[in-house]
């Protein structure tokens, strides 16, 4: 048996993001965070793989310059079927593979001096008043708190039934070799978000997003259906992929398919009981565009903060987690998604859409957003990592 003050189960960008936080306020955290994870990085993980100017900014914060291989995207086309308009930066976002950008972010916590423990899976979790036993295929913790976030089917979520309404987006996706001279959005750094398949049920859109797999030009291809209105039928996805992909000259068959739900937020749905904490997709991601991997790093800056000030008081309740999620100034932008998502899938009135994808394109020539040469990513801090730090908290 292991005594802990901090268990993080799942080392994801939530997890691995909560463990920086905490180190980065105080060197002496590293000695009292575990990380468990069932997984060994690096694994592969479904995901368009973006990470916006939002995510950027929060490992800015840390003094983290973005190392992990990338692709840049400077423009990105919104599609309604005779309508587009055209988003620009310099770049927009970043295109990255899960396996070597969520690997970077454990090298990193354990250059810090946390302490990630792979392979090892969670088999149960049950409260007590002072600790939270966590039992693993390899060990039993005695955790002083839990931060679950360990993805949209959390492990912890399910061991302790901790259910409530049930809000699952769900994505399909391929990848397809390219020859990246022949292809705008290799050339050109394009990423295409088709929203046209809206009209025929389907609650998201299509997505072309060109991507480096271990240095080879691929097409991250792929349907998100946000099911932000769960009362109407489930589109066809697979029906849907693939016809999005014959206009495009590809073959649905050809390529290996594969899917993942996407648990998303509700500002009233359960994210802490004593001495547990929901971060990243366990406890909501955004239904809008199903963005996960900016809004999992800013979890990690709140539940960090939350942990903090529960040691400092002594007080474990995390009754203020809601608040400190909701008041975020990257997270409190997941209600107002959650809002426009309900609104841009609610079916039978496309005058609606239409005129939304109007104002829209008229819009952003009154942003930033107009500009090729903007850059809405901040620098990382000055302020490196100091080890000489030490805390003075008992």
């Amino acid at each position: 048996m292991e005594e802990v003050d901090v268990l993080i189960v799942g080392s994801g960008p939530a997890g691995s993001s909560t463990a920086l936080h905490l180190v980065w306020a105080d060197p002496a955290w590293a000695g009292r965070i575990v990380v468990v994870d069932k997984a060994v990085h690096p694994r592969e993980k479904l995901c368009g793989g973006g990470v916006t100017h939002l995510g950027q900014n929060v490992l800015a914060r840390l003094g983290l310059a973005f190392e992990p291989v990338n692709f840049p995207v400077r423009q990105v086309k919104l599609v309604y079927q005779d309508q587009s308009y055209t988003f620009q930066g310099n770049p927009v976002f970043r295109i990255v593979r899960r396996d070597e950008f969520d690997h970077w972010l454990v090298r990193t916590a354990e250059k810090w001096g946390v302490r990630v423990r792979q392979g090892e899976k969670v088999k149960e979790v049950i409260p007590h008043d002072e600790y939270v036993e966590v039992i693993t295929d390899q060990t039993t913790f005695h955790a002083r708190v839990v931060v679950a976030a360990d993805g949209s089917r959390s492990t912890v979520r399910q061991k302790l039934k901790w259910d409530d309404e049930s809000r699952v987006a769900r994505l399909l996706e391929v990848l397809t070799p390219e020859e990246a001279h022949k292809q705008p959005e290799f050339r050109d750094g394009v990423a295409v978000f088709d929203f046209t398949q809206m009209a025929a049920g389907l609650q998201g859109y299509y997505w072309d997003f060109p991507s480096l797999v271990k240095g080879k030009p691929m097409m991250n291809r792929g349907v998100f259906d946000s099911r932000a209105r769960p009362e109407r039928p489930k589109a066809d996805l697979v029906g849907e992929l693939r016809q999005a992909m014959a206009g495009r000259g590809r073959d649905l068959d050809e390529y290996e398919l594969k899917g993942h739900p996407i648990r998303w937020f509700d500002k009233n749905g359960r994210f802490a009981m004593p001495r547990i904490i929901l971060a990243g997709d366990a406890a909501g991601a955004d239904p809008l565009m199903g963005e996960g991997i900016s809004f999992a790093l800013g979890y990690g800056d709140v539940a960090a903060a939350a942990i903090i000030d529960a040691f400092a008081r002594q007080e474990f309740s995390f009754a203020d987690y809601r608040k400190r999620i909701l008041r975020h100034p990257l997270l409190r932008q997941l209600p107002m998604r959650v809002w426009l998502a309900r609104l841009a899938y609610l079916r039978g009135y496309p005058w609606l859409v239409r005129l939304g994808w109007r104002v829209a394109r008229l819009a952003i020539r009154f942003t930033r957003w107009r500009n090729p040469d903007y850059e809405p990513a901040e620098p990382p801090r000055p302020v490196v990592y100091d080890l000489s730090r030490r805390s003075t908290q008992p």
